[in-house]
């Protein structure tokens, strides 16, 4: 039982976590789990979700590029000044000089991954689609974006002006040593920027999607994926259909770089 709710606080640090929720997911009473969880862990569940948060906070401080307010967001804080407090109470100083001290000094295979499943509707968008036939799970998949960074540069475009998505037609679990379709897209936040290439121009099309979060190593996204699925097909209530999936960078990918970025993942649903 132990394990199972550890897994969900660390799946849900983005919403709120109530003691009402943990004791629906294990069956427990309120009562009877308040005291379980505290002979079991020897700290209150409450003192544990926060510190749980904050180390969280502390890995996507140090390992990625994600701007505090967001990442405060991320582990589910929406007030600067609670989020800073619970911080320092932890690490002894704020999130932004943690940030430059990179004192965050665990191994880097931790990971993030939000089980929010936000549903949206995602509107048709232009774009230019760079193709290519490569492993979801390796880090080949992201020598494609060292194309499209020259594309940008060729082109004396901005990083700035574009948003980043991959697009993924199958899936890569059924046969983990195939090579599957694979397109990394720019789509232009400003049409006027858009410029005509030897690359395709497609459109993304509109639909209804389901939205998760996730951050790790490349050599981790099976797991994800594994956990993303197994919540989707057992707990969000949604029916999965048949489409293309969405990754959606924060920044432009590399090769070079290309473990601990935040992605958003879309999946098609009914």
């Amino acid at each position: 039982m132990l394990h199972a709710i550890l897994a969900y606080i660390n799946h849900h640090l983005e919403e709120e976590i109530s003691l009402e929720q943990l004791a629906q997911f294990s069956g427990y009473s309120s009562f009877h789990l308040h005291h379980k969880l505290r002979e079991e862990m020897e700290e209150p569940i409450g003192s544990f979700i926060e510190r749980q948060r904050i180390q969280k906070a502390g890995y996507l401080l140090s390992l990625t590029k994600i701007p505090v307010a967001e990442i405060k967001m991320l582990v589910g804080y929406d007030n600067d000044s609670a989020f800073s407090r619970a911080f320092k109470k932890i690490y002894q100083v704020s999130p932004s000089a943690y940030r430059k001290q990179q004192r965050h000094l665990t191994g880097h295979q931790e990971t993030y991954v939000s089980l929010k499943a936000e549903v949206v509707r995602l509107p048709e968008q232009k774009a230019i689609v760079f193709p290519t036939l490569t492993n979801y799970l390796t880090k080949d998949s992201y020598l494609v974006w060292d194309n499209v960074a020259s594309y940008l540069q060729d082109h004396g475009l901005k990083e700035e002006d574009f948003d980043y998505y991959s697009v993924l037609h199958d899936c890569q679990n059924i046969n983990e040593d195939s090579l599957s379709r694979y397109d990394a897209v720019l789509v232009c936040k400003k049409d006027s920027k858009q410029v005509n290439s030897k690359y395709f121009s497609t459109v993304l099309p509109s639909g209804k999607f389901v939205k998760y979060k996730f951050c790790c190593p490349v050599s981790e996204y099976k797991n994800m994926g594994m956990h993303v699925n197994r919540h989707l097909l057992e707990e969000s209530g949604m029916e999965h259909v048949h489409g293309a999936s969405y990754f959606k960078f924060q920044q432009l990918p590399l090769s070079q770089h290309s473990d601990h970025l935040l992605i958003e993942w879309f999946i098609p649903v009914k």
